[in-house]
């Protein structure tokens, strides 16, 4: 393999013999390297010492120092709806499309009523039969219908005047035959035991006798009993059609009674076949088509966000909403739904006001208060957060669901109290000072701190109102190219006085 070869440096005419060839490649470079270590001493060994900033000040003030936590979440509806049928049958009709603005009671689509309408049509009938019972037990008797009725209680009551006359008749005959089997015993000379003729035909004769007796007596007992029962229905039945009939009365009133409620039910289910908005909002989900199977939703289901803790999207609730017919979201009230890392939401209470702003709108920022805080914790890449929602205290137009919503909260605030930057408190061995500037002089001061602020410390003793206190100092090393610059890029931090306004 060949190298690759060096050309010498092209050389004016005339040049020294020594500057051609490889030796002027090599006095080139070593003039470059001297440049490189000239330029690179001048900033290091030959540069100016730094300089030490004037110190910086900040008077003490009165005014209000306060407390926040930030956080980032999502902007979401005041109420997302599930709407869906409660019966199921063909869609007829689909009146509304994805991103219509509804009203309550507005139609948003209709199914097939065939079944529904017959089963109210059957039901009806059955109230017209149930009202009908209730009527004729309700109504008096024609003169004829209570003749019919004296009629049949006049032939029982005689059916039962010749039983007991028949009765009688035969218990009579039966005794005058006994008396008669006696009679003729004596007069054959028959004593008890007696064998001789004709005395043993005698004796079967009376106990045949006595035995029919017996018998009939029971069974004319028997057709008494039965006709008196005769007699006893029919002067009943005769008494409960001629007077009011409380027991048929209530059992017809409670067959309409079901009946009605059997209709009610049947023009319910009729009724579902229209399927309405149960809130005003913007439909932003639609399942199905004209023709299709109306999918039964159980009507409408749906939380407004801070009724209950606010949660993460899950699994359940995804299903809920692909299983709706229509999704409606309520746009009339917005929530800011934020996490907060567990430290800062141990500072927050509900009711506390809060400033929000978004992402997607440069420059709005909208006042609102916390409505409530999650009781549990959602745990996401092992980081414990706790969800935030907020109320909006006026709406714009321009605002989205799911836009990004960064919110501050005032945790804690004191007004009317003596503070100092934040920078100016020292602590050390559990003692905590300031640096006073007396007369040029900088005096260490302890001093009893209350609230600290994002960016303000309160001061509740150790300091007077007008006082100066000495912040950190920033040191920054100066150049010496001329341009004035140094290493932080510009002139440092001159001297002056810090004034706070506020937390």
């Amino acid at each position: 393999m060949q190298r690759p070869r060096i050309s010498p440096l092209p050389l004016r005419r005339g040049a020294p013999a020594f500057l051609r060839g490889t030796r002027g490649w090599i006095v080139g470079l070593s003039a470059i390297a001297v440049i490189l270590a000239g330029l690179i001493a001048r900033e290091t060994v030959f540069a100016a010492p730094s300089r030490t900033v004037a110190a910086r000040l900040a008077t003490v003030t009165r005014g209000t120092v306060t407390s926040t936590v930030t956080g980032t979440g999502s902007l979401v509806a005041g109420s997302q709806v599930n709407v869906g049928f409660r019966v199921t049958g063909q869609l007829q009709e689909i009146d509304v499309k994805v991103g219509d603005k509804v009203k309550t009671g507005q139609v948003l689509a209709r199914i097939d009523p065939s079944v529904q309408q017959a089963a109210l049509s059957q039901a009806q009938a059955q109230l017209s039969s149930a009202q009908a019972n209730l009527q004729a037990a309700q109504s008096p008797l024609t003169a004829a219908q209570v003749a019919q009725l004296q009629h049949a209680l006049s032939n029982a009551q005689q059916s039962y005047n010749d039983t007991v006359a028949q009765v009688n008749a035969q218990n009579q005959a039966d005794a005058a035959t006994v008396a008669s089997d006696r009679a003729r015993l004596t007069a054959d000379g028959c004593t008890a035991g007696s064998n001789t003729a004709p005395c043993p035909q005698d004796q079967s004769t009376l106990s045949s006798d006595q035995s029919r007796q017996h018998l009939d007596q029971i069974n004319g007992q028997g057709r008494i009993n039965s006709a008196s029962a005769q007699v006893q229905s029919a002067r009943d039945s005769y008494t409960v059609q001629t007077q009011a009939k409380p027991n048929a009365i209530a059992s017809a009133q409670a067959g309409v009674v079901s009946a009605q409620a059997q209709v009610q039910a049947a023009q319910l289910a009729l009724n579902e076949t229209t399927l309405t908005a149960p809130s005003s909002g913007v439909i932003v989900s639609l399942n199905g088509e004209v023709g299709e199977q109306a999918l039964q939703g159980g009507g409408a289901t749906g939380q407004a966000p801070g009724a209950t803790a606010p949660q993460v999207t899950t699994s359940s609730s995804s299903s809920a909403a692909s299983s709706a017919f229509a999704v409606i979201s309520d746009t009339s009230q917005y929530y800011a739904v934020v996490p907060f890392a567990e430290a800062d939401a141990a500072g927050l209470q509900p009711n506390q006001n809060a400033s929000l702003t978004f992402d997607a709108i440069p420059g709005l920022t909208i006042s609102g208060h916390l409505l409530v805080v999650a009781p549990n914790s959602t745990v996401t890449s092992n980081v414990i957060n706790y969800y935030a929602t907020f109320v909006l205290n006026r709406l714009d137009p321009r605002l989205r669901a799911g836009m990004t919503v960064n919110s501050g909260v005032t945790t804690a605030s004191a007004e009317n109290v003596l503070f100092v930057p934040n920078a100016a408190v020292r602590s050390s061995n559990g003692t905590t000072t300031v640096a006073v500037m007396d007369h040029g002089q900088q005096l260490s001061t302890e001093v009893v701190l209350g609230l600290q602020g994002d960016t303000l410390t309160e001061v509740k003793a150790g300091l007077n109102e007008g006082q100066q206190v000495v912040l950190p100092t920033i040191r920054a090393a100066t150049g010496t190219s001329g341009s004035g610059r140094g290493l932080l890029g510009g002139g440092g931090f001159g001297g002056g006085t810090v004034r706070g306004g506020g937390g």
